[in-house]
């Protein structure tokens, strides 16, 4: 399983996963552990927990030991790494965006087989770039620490 970071769901005492298993887990009970990774703070599955992120999570302080917890109250947005590299995107609530998905652009129409998608009033939202995700996610969460400068464009992205 490639590792997304040390501030992960991986090695995150809030996954149910984590507190059953043990991190490191078992190599060989890769699927279980993906199985069982369920946020008990957030109450919430993590799907692929090596990609997904708190602010919970004890590495965002790196001098804290691994056993420390920061906060038992969840801490801002839960996030998924997006589709330009190590950029991470906000969840819409509780619900993860799903990357590399074909979608059409809700924001410019662009049509990808490696964009992004995500459900919203029980309907499929797609997105052609981390920037136009985040333009969208905007309108629906009044977050002002959140913003898309800094992720390509449409143009940049897909050059």
């Amino acid at each position: 399983m490639p590792n997304g970071g040390s501030d992960c769901c991986l090695t995150c005492n809030f996954n149910k996963a984590v507190q059953e298993m043990g991190y490191p887990h078992p190599q060989d009970q890769k699927e279980k552990f993906i199985i069982l990774s369920h946020c008990t703070l957030r109450d919430v599955n993590i799907t692929i927990p090596v990609w997904t992120y708190c602010r919970n999570n004890h590495a965002y302080d790196d001098t804290l030991p691994l056993a420390k917890i920061e906060s038992e109250e969840p801490i801002g947005w839960i996030y998924s790494m997006g589709i330009d590299g190590y950029r991470r995107i906000p969840w819409h609530g509780k619900i993860a965006p799903k990357i590399y998905t074909p979608s059409v652009c809700t924001i410019c129409g662009r049509k990808t087989d490696k964009g992004i998608t995500v459900i919203h009033s029980g309907m499929e939202v797609g997105f052609c770039t981390n920037r136009h995700y985040i333009d969208w996610w905007k309108t629906k969460h009044d977050d002002p620490e959140i913003s898309s400068d800094g992720h390509d464009t449409p143009e940049e992205y897909y050059k």
